[in-house]
């Protein structure tokens, strides 16, 4: 449970980190004599419960609460104040609890077991519907939740830099990297407030697909939480690694991984922070296809392993051993007229762009096939 306390006394500041250092499973991750600074915070990243001094320096607790309350009405609040007369006012912002200092370890022991009870509750019942959060950033990016469909972006940028979190697999981003790749082209005075912008409308998109809380923020630094989310490009990395070699009893699992990769990452998107990672992927994908084909080659299915070259080649013509696997899938087909249309082709290709003759290779595969249809009556 993340817990944050609102007081304008540093001493209360020691006295609550203590005591609830010693509860299980609660993280302070802060204390704050300000309570926009607090705010501020709470609008950035995934907060539980909210303690609440009824008067802050020249702030009115119950204010605090009500502006919190309008905003994040899921984070439940809990009143810690000296002054019992506020009590009666304090409810309309629907509070957890109302605590008067000062607090002792049993009494802050029962609110927290009622607030993990809530966070239980709502998880239930938020979690059931929303369902998992899909991911297809092959080909394009696309997300969208199994029950409420697509993502409704607030802005390019919020959805670039969810893209750019995804690309980090769940590991943490400094802020200042963030900005480095992302918002270079911002005005470096506002910058901060352009990241701030974009986290609060990121959030507001995720929670209408039900996932809100998978964005975390600490100490200047972001990452996701993917556990309830389904990636194609990391599912195709993963199944990749397992498939090391291909055989019999998993090719339908093989080709069912090579299905996951329908174009280049982001490939619309001019993400220029993200093209080492979609040379890398390319590369990946390039050489599962290629070893996939050579399996369907020696196991007659040459008609499938043609689909998947011609998909190879389609991102790069000039990619010589899938011209070569093209090439010989058609003398596995004993078909002449496509062998020799793309023997063609590629000579032509060599000749025109490179002035140069085809590599040997090419050669040898042509007159192996020719003089092979010639033995044949």
């Amino acid at each position: 449970m993340r817990v944050i306390v609102i007081d304008d006394e540093k001493a209360m500041h020691i006295v609550m980190n203590r005591l609830l250092s010693e509860i299980s499973g609660v993280v302070v991750v802060g204390c704050y004599q300000n309570a926009a600074q607090a705010l501020e915070q709470i609008r950035q990243e995934a907060i539980d419960l909210v303690f609440i001094d009824i008067m802050i320096g020249q702030d009115h607790g119950l204010e605090v609460a009500r502006q919190l309350r309008s905003t994040h009405s899921e984070i439940d609040i809990v009143f810690v104040t000296s002054h019992k007369e506020f009590a009666i006012d304090s409810f309309d912002s629907y509070p957890l609890d109302y605590m008067i200092k000062p607090v002792s370890k049993s009494r802050l022991e029962q609110t927290i077991a009622r607030a993990a009870a809530r966070i239980s509750e709502k998880s239930a019942i938020a979690g059931g519907p929303a369902g998992s959060l899909m991911v297809r950033a092959f080909g394009g990016f696309e997300v969208r939740s199994e029950h409420t469909g697509p993502a409704r972006w607030i802005s390019k940028k919020s959805m670039e830099l969810f893209a750019y979190l995804l690309m980090h697999k769940g590991r943490p981003v400094s802020k200042s990297r963030i900005i480095e790749h992302i918002y270079s082209d911002m005005l470096q005075e506002n910058v901060a407030t352009y990241v701030n912008t974009n986290v609060y409308q990121l959030r507001k998109t995720l929670q209408a697909l039900g996932h809100k809380n998978i964005v975390v923020h600490s100490q200047e630094q972001y990452w996701l939480i993917l556990d309830h989310i389904k990636i194609d490009f990391l599912q195709f990395e993963d199944q990749v690694s397992q498939l090391t070699g291909i055989e019999s009893d998993h090719i339908e699992k093989a080709l069912a991984c090579e299905q996951l990769y329908t174009g280049e990452l982001f490939e619309d998107r001019s993400y220029e922070w993200s093209i080492t990672e979609q040379i890398r992927l390319h590369s990946l994908y390039s050489q599962f296809a290629k070893r996939l084909s050579r399996y369907l080659l020696t196991h007659r299915r040459a008609e499938h392993a043609i689909l998947l070259i011609k998909k190879l080649l389609l991102s790069d013509e000039w990619d010589e051993e899938a011209n070569l696997l093209l090439l010989q899938a058609y003398v596995e087909l004993k078909d002449h007229v496509s062998f020799t249309q793309h023997y063609t082709y590629i000579s032509n290709l060599y000749q025109q762009e490179l002035s140069v003759p085809l590599p040997v290779e090419f050669s040898e595969i042509y007159e192996n096939f020719i003089n092979k249809c010639k033995k044949t009556p």
